[in-house]
């Protein structure tokens, strides 16, 4: 058997002052643990920084940390904005939360690179319930003449709200 498992349990004396204790096992002991630290800080980074950037963690992070009010509404961009065929199509979503007003109106704007708008779309939405989102898509469709590829902002706005959203898109055949 081991030595400790034979020995009976006895209180180590105190070291007389201006001695250093030693522990059973030496200073190896200490280089270890700190040997062992290292990586695991350094495994415990990696992990917090791979947490941090999938957005289903970082939204659950936000939310843990962050106050929402009772009462607050949601736009976004359903899916990618798309051009194709002479038609940009935007789809967008509302969601409302607490007791926010269930019918709103979205604007979707297609604006050229110059800041000229070529098209704008006014829709309604309601929502049905709190929490549950309400889609749209959206159509605008584009002067396409011959060429190259144009650049695009689409621009969505929650009107009477602070909510806005843009997405810049490459339109083929399309005017600049």
């Amino acid at each position: 058997m081991s030595r400790l498992l034979d020995a009976p349990f006895r209180r180590p004396a105190s070291p007389p002052t201006g001695h250093r204790h030693r522990r059973h096992g030496g200073p190896a002991r200490g280089r270890w643990g700190r040997a062992a630290a290292a990586p695991a800080t350094v495994l415990a980074l990696a992990l917090v920084t791979v947490a941090c950037t999938v957005p289903w963690v970082r939204h659950e992070l936000r939310v843990s940390f962050t106050r929402l009010p009772s009462t607050y509404t949601e736009l976004y961009f359903d899916g990618t904005p798309a051009a194709s065929h002479g038609t940009v199509v935007v789809p967008v979503a509302v969601v409302a939360h607490g007791d926010a007003p269930r019918s709103y109106r979205v604007r979707v704007r297609l604006v050229t690179a110059a800041g000229r708008t070529e098209i704008s779309r006014t829709v309604g939405l309601t929502t049905r319930r709190a929490g549950t989102p309400r889609r749209a898509t959206v159509r605008l469709p584009y002067d396409r003449t011959p060429g190259g590829v144009a650049k695009a902002v689409v621009r969505v706005a929650l009107l009477g709200r602070t909510q806005t959203l843009h997405y810049t898109l490459d339109i083929p055949g399309g005017s600049s």
